[in-house]
């Protein structure tokens, strides 16, 4: 039985395990990615950007932000604006080597390109006795103050701005996602890609210019509804008890960055909004003490894919004069049973000489154009022995295994 060894090396951008058998070896490669989505209106410079809404509560549209826009057309404090589903197509050109073992770069091989589509929706939730709340974008009642992010509000047109109220929150899908392609070749070639998957999205960071931890809070809670089940965890963010407590974390932060996930990172605890454990959704995120929003997010996910040797070229020319005749079987039959390389009689480079390289060097003998002075036409004899002798070969490697 052939031993199998198994190695696993981490680093800020990707997790390697390697398989190693008979001296070769696979790698399934694991690349922790992450995605910030933001909603930004300011004046100066003039920014108009969401990933949630299409427009403003008066029609002003938004511009995508980093590809991310709702699937439908979707209005603040609009019947359009029942929930919005944030959509994006993605395309990332590697630039990973085998010299960084492929944990440098962007974590995608140099030569290929990975694309996918991912979607989320989030609707609004409430605790309370109401019905028909839609998503709007932040503010006082009576004024325009969009830059804040997603609130929730009771009714609908231009003037509707409002904060997510206490009993309020937001309802998060988990990320669907679909068309995952892996194309191009490895610029690395010594290499061959099988490609994997795009899994494990989920929320793992929020920011909003709105929560002030010493008087307002939050509470994420597993599932569909705010009402923790068996199993369910949850997560606080702001300081007072037991309203910013949580299973999973408690007293978070939610500030006006993307903390670890900002460039450059924003590292002050005091400062730097709070990461917490991937929450893949279904989840709810519900205010628990006066007003707050969210502006932001932050989704990671996991890109995975094998990597490994390209296989050696399958070669019956045993004494290398470029022709496969009646010398290269003889090497075969001295060699056949024995750990030998390809000078041996092993063609193709795996485990001991036996019948697989006994059948490399039949079909190369049979369709290798050389003059008839040189090859003797095989007779069916001749073939007829090596057929039996590679029987025989194969039966002995049963044996020993």
């Amino acid at each position: 039985m052939a031993r199998t060894t198994l190695h696993v090396l981490m680093s800020g951008c990707a997790a390697l395990v390697f398989s190693s058998a008979v001296g070769a070896w696979a790698a399934a490669v694991v690349v922790p990615k992450y995605e910030n989505l933001n909603h930004v209106r300011t004046t100066s410079p003039s920014v108009n950007t969401s990933p949630f809404f299409s427009a403003h509560t008066d029609g002003t549209p938004f511009d995508p932000y980093n590809g991310w826009a709702p699937a439908t057309y979707v209005r603040a404090a609009d019947a359009s604006a029942a929930s919005t589903t944030p959509r994006k197509s993605f395309s990332i050109v590697g630039d990973s080597t085998a010299a960084g073992n492929w944990m440098d770069g962007n974590g995608i091989p140099a030569g290929i390109t990975l694309t996918f589509d991912a979607e989320f929706t989030i609707s609004p939730i409430t605790t309370l006795a109401e019905s028909g709340l839609v998503l709007t974008t932040g503010g006082l009642s009576g004024t325009n103050q969009s830059g804040r992010g997603i609130g929730v509000s009771s009714a609908t047109g231009e003037m509707f701005v409002n904060d997510i109220d206490v009993g309020r929150g937001l309802l998060f899908s988990p990320v669907t996602v679909s068309n995952v392609s892996f194309t191009g070749t490895l610029a690395d070639s010594g290499y061959t890609i099988t490609p994997g998957g795009v899994s494990n999205f989920g929320v793992q960071l929020f920011q909003s210019g709105q929560l002030n931890e010493g008087t307002s809070a939050m509470r994420l809670t597993q599932g569909v509804d705010a009402i923790v089940d068996p199993g369910e965890q949850t997560i606080g963010w702001g300081n007072a008890s037991p309203f910013g407590d949580g299973t999973l974390a408690s007293h978070l932060r939610m500030e006006t960055n993307f903390g670890a996930y900002q460039d450059p990172p924003v590292t002050d605890p005091l400062l730097a909004s709070s990461a917490f454990p991937r929450q893949s959704g279904p989840f709810t995120i519900l205010t628990t003490q006066n007003a707050s929003m969210i502006r932001g997010l932050t989704l990671g996910y996991d890109v995975t894919y094998n990597i490994s040797p390209a296989g050696p070229t399958a070669d019956a020319d045993f004494d290398g004069d470029d022709d496969v005749d009646g010398a290269d079987f003889l090497i075969w039959q001295r060699g056949v049973g024995t750990a030998g390389g390809q000078p041996q009689g092993n063609a193709d480079g795996v485990g001991n000489i036996d019948g697989a390289d006994l059948a490399i060097w039949k079909s190369q003998f049979a369709s290798a154009t050389v003059a008839a002075t040189s090859v003797p036409e095989p007779t069916s004899a001749f073939m007829a022995l090596a057929a039996g002798i590679g029987a025989a070969a194969t039966r002995r490697g049963r044996r020993r295994g």
